[in-house]
């Protein structure tokens, strides 16, 4: 049998797809992966007997299009959706054949007739990179789940869905470091939601990991998790750089999103022992939660700027259909329920009922944050406009500029 596996882009590896390539070939089959451009043009030619799709929120629409096209092929195929989308949302699918939620691999066994299964993350072959040649940077995973049930997560809706399933499934660290040594890569990207929760699990990585890989990685962490013991782990098993979600400097918005039990103090503590060990810190941050007023994300801001972050990631609230938070969305009149207009991205713009002056002062904030935490400087509430935008910009590098050259001066 021939498997098709289609994906939107293949500038980054696509773990979910290459681990469900791995199941295909152990069971004896040919499987391909291809971005969907790249499947327009081959796949008259390769004429796949099964095609699945990885679909994300917002582009149910351009997989149906690509999907009818191959309907009108001279050749006989079955389609498979699955992915965040089709999970959450199976009811959007009528088009396809077969709609797998959550996991897919023991699926995969069992419709392919395979003699494997697999219990567990330790017994799944490791995901399978032929289609992915050249990346300098190689994407792993060592657990699967996450503790926290944030508002604006699917967390809490998947436990719900799957509560057969352990919040956090970790992999053994020794098959994790193996996987790496085989694949040798630049540079390793690890995709866990949360990396090493357990501490035990990171002294273990991080010995094994130090004497045979010691290759330069990053991963995701949240503030509170990071203290001496961590970061000076992290340092010693070569961890270059590690993103940490901040969303927000307001305690009233944090408890909204679930976060309560952090606060900006664990973000400053973070930041610090990660920069004693030579760690880049790559702070997260959500703009236009609802109820949060333009003086809010200002505050967040500020944080950042204190922080001092290698980079100040930024992002606007998009309610994703199925998290609390959209849901308390639609019930509190923030948002009409559109879940159409929410587009494949959240940097463009707020979809919330707020002005537009709102509007525009959120999305101009988007897009001058990282500028103004690298310039450590605040903005002030009237900069927060598209005409005023290239003069505030002009305006701080004067400022940097006599500062440079007037040292001490200014």
């Amino acid at each position: 049998m021939k498997v098709l596996l289609v994906v939107k882009s293949k500038a980054i590896e696509t773990l979910g797809v290459m681990y469900l390539a791995s199941v295909v070939k152990q069971a004896g089959h040919e499987c391909r992966i291809m971005d969907i451009n790249e499947a327009r043009l081959t796949v008259r030619e390769y004429k796949p007997d099964l095609i699945g799709y990885s679909i994300m929120t917002g582009d149910n629409k351009l997989f149906a299009e690509f999907d009818n096209d191959t309907a009108m092929m001279p050749f006989k195929n079955l389609n498979v959706v699955g992915g965040p989308d089709p999970t959450f949302f199976p009811e959007g699918y009528d088009w396809a054949d077969y709609i797998v939620k959550g996991e897919g691999e023991n699926w995969m066994a069992e419709y392919l007739d395979s003699k494997y299964s697999y219990p567990t993350l330790d017994s799944i072959p490791w995901p399978d990179r032929t289609d992915f040649p050249n990346m300098r940077i190689r994407d792993f995973i060592a657990s699967r789940g996450c503790n926290w049930n944030c508002s604006y997560c699917f967390n809490s809706t998947w436990n719900k869905m799957f509560p057969e399933l352990a919040r956090v499934r970790t992999r053994d660290a020794k098959d994790v470091v193996n996987e790496i040594v085989a694949t040798d890569p630049e540079f390793v990207y690890f995709q866990d939601s949360c990396f090493a929760v357990n501490i035990a699990w990171m002294r273990e990585f991080s010995k094994v990991y130090r004497s045979r890989a010691n290759i330069p990685y990053h991963c995701h962490l949240r503030p509170n998790m990071v203290n001496e013991e961590r970061a000076l782990l992290l340092h010693d098993s070569n961890c270059v750089s590690v993103k940490c979600a901040l969303e927000t400097g307001s305690n009233r918005l944090r408890k909204l999103i679930n976060r309560g039990h952090t606060n900006n103090e664990d973000a400053y503590v973070a930041a610090r022992w990660l920069k004693k060990w030579d760690i880049k810190l790559i702070l997260q941050n959500i703009l236009a939660l609802p109820t949060a007023t333009i003086k809010d994300d200002l505050f967040t801001l500020e944080v950042n700027i204190r922080c001092k972050p290698a980079y100040a990631w930024c992002s606007i609230f998009q309610p994703y259909p199925a998290t609390e938070l959209a849901n308390l969305c639609v019930k509190e009149g923030y948002y009409k329920g559109d879940f159409s207009e929410i587009g494949d991205n959240f940097f463009d713009k707020s979809v919330l009922e707020i002005t537009e002056e709102h509007k525009e002062q959120v999305a101009v904030l988007q897009r001058i944050f990282a500028f103004c935490v690298e310039m450590q400087v605040m903005p002030k509430i009237e900069d927060l406009t598209w005409e005023r935008l290239p003069k505030f910009v002009h305006e701080v590098m004067r400022k940097i500029g006599d500062k440079r050259m007037l040292p001490g001066m200014l």
